[in-house]
């Protein structure tokens, strides 16, 4: 049975095929952002806000060091974002991959599909 392909944009490019990656989560899932950052919390792909995309990353590094998964809502500066985060161990390391906005179903699930395309992109799946 042939498989059914869902991609609508490719690249070569390790940053822009994430970027497409988070850009499709981001419109599927009605999602404010998506980041995808290392564990120093510098986004290495975002689709979205792109302040939210930075807050996020940043504050989600340091709760990844402490646990794999978060759900509840971030406040800093003033703002207040409703994440979902996840830890994945990537060859070389790890890295968070975070949803903003939408509902706790659409976060999880996002999350979930940006990590799997993370780990698929980066060749570590």
């Amino acid at each position: 049975m042939p498989s059914t392909e869902r991609r609508r944009h490719r690249s070569e490019l390790i940053t822009q095929a994430l970027t497409y990656q988070l850009r499709a989560c981001c419109e599927d899932g009605r999602m404010h952002a998506m980041v995808v950052a290392d564990d120093e919390g510098l986004p290495l792909a975002a689709s979205g806000d792109i302040q939210a995309c930075d807050e996020v990353a940043a504050t989600m590094a340091r709760v990844a060091t402490r646990t794999g998964e978060f759900s509840g809502t971030l406040l800093r500066g003033g703002q207040h974002w409703d994440v979902q985060m996840a830890r994945i161990a990537v060859a070389g390391g790890q890295l968070v991959v975070c949803a903003i906005g939408g509902t706790a179903e659409q976060r999880r699930q996002q999350v979930a599909r940006g990590a799997q395309g993370t780990r698929r992109i980066l060749g570590t799946a």
